[in-house]
């Protein structure tokens, strides 16, 4: 255990999760900056560039907004994942019950 009761492994887990979110936050900063996401700077109107800008923008936008069409795909996703959880659980539960009721798992058989 580490200073703050935290175990090593997700301590770890945490300082990459921060450190990718910032390397990913400098990075979209540097993309609308320098990328000229933002609309007001940068390529000319018309041009493939501003185009292909424009395309991202809007595709993003739709994405973020028009959730309705991706529902089934995604609860269907979480569902297989929270029956597969139950299952292990319901497994795992069952595995230790049997063990418990044949005294930890451990047999009196004599292989010799």
């Amino acid at each position: 255990m580490g200073k703050n009761n935290m175990p090593e492994g997700l301590k770890t887990v945490l300082f990459w999760t921060i450190g990718i979110g910032i390397i990913a936050l400098t990075g979209l900063i540097m993309l609308i900056l320098f990328g000229n996401l933002s609309g007001n700077v940068g390529f000319a109107d018309g041009s493939q560039g501003y185009n292909n800008t424009q395309d991202l923008i809007l595709n993003y936008s739709q994405s973020v907004t028009n959730t309705s069409q991706q529902f089934p795909v995604v609860g269907t996703i979480v569902g297989v994942a929270l029956l597969l959880i139950i299952l292990i659980g319901v497994l795992i539960f069952a595995v230790a019950k049997l063990l418990s009721m044949t005294g930890g798992g451990r047999s009196n058989a004599s292989f010799g």
